[in-house]
């Protein structure tokens, strides 16, 4: 070929290649704006700026008008070789369309992030990985942002002073949520309690996890007046010791959740005494063995006297605890006082542990009303709800324990292939129950059931008072004849999978 012919072919080609891609581009023009920042909410801004700047004349007012979310953290820089150039254009000549940033503090951040009043529209920053080297100048220089209303701190340096941390962070003042996530960093020294003549932290939200004892908390709440919502995480071992002796006064605090290992009833009554406060939702979870988390009247007077206007109550109280009970003490989580407020009584068998749980009334699969309508009272009498999630007969056995502090009503098994006899013993045992789910049946003895158990179960005619079951998989129709037996008095049987079948099927009898 000659140079002509050459030179001429690839005049044509370039020709050709223009031509569709002005076609492709007058179609990209005819969408609309709305319809590329829903486009853009998919990707990460730096993608954004890389693929549309420069563009045209449209795409750059586009840009500048886009709110700019920054995730700046090693897998991104290192991952694609623009975004380090994408990252240090944005934060020079963009900052006034920043609104969030992720930032790994484990970076050179100096060469990506500094600071000043030209970040106005700033809201929420995540800062991971905080080094204590870096840490303290940082946020001293957060003071100059007028629109961060919300900061997260993650960091497991041991060196961090968290004195240092919330001095600084208590006079943000814009701040109105604000995380801190410390396994390690401690107090060098107890805040000192605010008083009337110091300027107070406008924060509404704190998250406080895995760093403080109670001292320290109740500290920090001094600080800070219109607090609404607290989240207090304690997993590790702290000083239960209370040494701060006057109430702290959050007057606007609403939803107050405190999770906290190997504490006794009496310590948590004297910490929650020192935070007077008109909470609509009080959620706590514990580990421990101290049975006076099981009992109700004492929970209630517990309640009346400090939240009265209490409307969610959230128990979680983890235990390895079994014993038997106090008969006075039995089926008082079922009082007048629990079944007005719908506050429900539940408890979950593990391989080890107890879970015994307390929570607002749900519409369970067994419930026949629509959402927001409640059941009445005689039906809620009958909430109680047990779910086994092993059935080792070292386990399962241990319900009878269960069984001194409440009758229970509904049984929710959801391990795969019970073995029916198995079933029937737990089923004989409880013999109040109403409703029972399932996940699925087996006829296969197990090898440590020996043939005169085996038939030893059939003996026994069913007295049960089931009426609704529950099956997530049955195999064969011998499995729904089995279950008409050991639930003489059912009414429905809903399944899910049905001989392969994922077609739901409700049986009413």
């Amino acid at each position: 070929m000659t140079e002509y012919n050459r030179k001429s072919s690839f005049n044509n080609q370039k020709k050709n290649f223009n031509q569709k891609t002005e076609g492709k581009i007058s179609s990209l023009n005819c969408l609309s704006n709305e319809i590329f920042y829903e486009i853009f909410n998919y990707l990460e801004s730096c993608e954004v700026y890389y693929a549309f700047n420069n563009l045209n004349h449209r795409f750059e007012q586009l840009l500048k008008s886009l709110s700019i979310m920054l995730n700046i953290n090693s897998d991104n820089l290192q991952s694609k070789k623009y975004i380090p150039n994408i990252l240090k254009r944005i934060l020079n000549f963009n900052q006034g369309q920043i609104i969030v940033i992720y930032l790994d503090m484990s970076l050179s951040i100096k060469e990506y992030v500094s600071f000043d009043s030209s970040f106005n529209r700033l809201h929420s920053l995540y800062l991971h990985n905080c080094q204590s080297d870096i840490l303290i100048p940082f946020l001293t220089n957060l003071s100059c942002l007028s629109s961060l209303s919300s900061l997260t701190l993650d960091s497991s340096d041991q060196s961090i002073d968290l004195t240092d941390i919330y001095q600084i962070i208590l006079t943000l003042p814009a701040l109105k949520k604000y995380t801190l996530l410390a396994n390690g960093p401690t107090f060098s020294s107890l805040l000192p309690v605010a008083n009337i003549n110091q300027k107070l932290s406008t924060i509404e939200q704190l998250d406080i996890r895995n760093h403080c004892n109670f001292n320290d908390c109740l500290s920090i709440m001094s600080y800070t007046p219109k607090l609404s919502h607290l989240i207090y995480i304690q997993p590790n071992p702290i000083d239960f010791n209370i040494e701060i002796n006057s109430s702290i006064s959050p007057s606007k605090l609403t939803h107050l959740y405190i999770r906290v290992s190997d504490m006794k009833f009496d310590i948590f009554e004297k910490f929650i005494s020192k935070i007077p406060s008109k909470l609509k939702v009080l959620s706590f979870t514990t580990e421990s063995e101290d049975i006076n988390y099981l009992d109700a009247n004492r929970w209630k007077r517990f309640l009346l006297k400090y939240y009265p206007q209490l409307e969610e109550f959230y128990l979680r109280y983890h235990t390895t605890h079994h014993d038997n009970f106090d008969s006075e003490k039995r089926n008082k989580f079922l009082s007048l006082f629990w079944i007005e407020r719908r506050w429900i009584f539940e408890v979950k068998m593990g391989y080890k542990h107890i879970l015994y749980s307390i929570k607002p009334y749900k519409n369970r699969w067994y419930d026949v009303l629509p959402n927001g309508i409640f059941p009445s009272s005689s039906i809620l009498k009958k909430s109680s709800h047990l779910t086994l999630m092993n059935i080792h007969s070292k386990q399962w056995r241990n319900i009878k324990y269960i069984l001194t502090l409440t009758q229970i009503h509904h049984l929710a098994i959801p391990v795969e292939k019970i073995f029916i006899g198995t079933l029937m013993v737990i089923v004989n045992s409880l013999p109040e129950l109403v409703s029972l789910q399932l996940h699925s049946l087996s006829f296969e003895q197990p090898d440590d059931i020996d043939d005169e158990d085996f038939y030893g179960f059939f003996k026994k005619q069913s007295t049960s008072k089931i009426k609704k079951v529950y099956v997530e998989k049955i195999d064969h129709k011998g499995e729904i004849a089995f279950l008409s037996t050991l639930c003489p008095l059912m009414e429905c049987c809903r399944i899910i999978s049905f001989e392969n079948s994922t077609d739901m099927k409700s049986y009413y009898l």
